[in-house]
């Protein structure tokens, strides 16, 4: 991770205990990112820039916040009820 992106706040969490980090995390903000992610997305394939599409669709899978957020819509949010 490069230190510019880590300085606007894209960075791993720096502490050791995974509990504390993972409470830590401002869900507000990697809901946000990732919402924006893919209203970007839309915005590109509805006016037809099918490269942009793919790009950013390849940024949203290799995105920390997107994985941060599926893996919190299955542990607890869903917590199994549809599995």
């Amino acid at each position: 991770m490069t230190k510019a992106r880590e300085s606007k706040g894209f960075g791993k969490p720096k502490t050791t205990k995974t509990t504390n980090v993972w409470k830590a995390i401002n869900w507000a903000k990697v809901q946000r990112y990732v919402f924006k992610l893919q209203k970007r997305i839309y915005q590109a394939a509805k006016s037809g820039q099918g490269a942009k599409v793919r790009k950013l669709q390849r940024l949203l899978v290799k995105s920390y916040y997107a994985r941060l957020l599926a893996v919190r819509k299955v542990t607890q949010d869903n917590q199994g009820k549809k599995t």
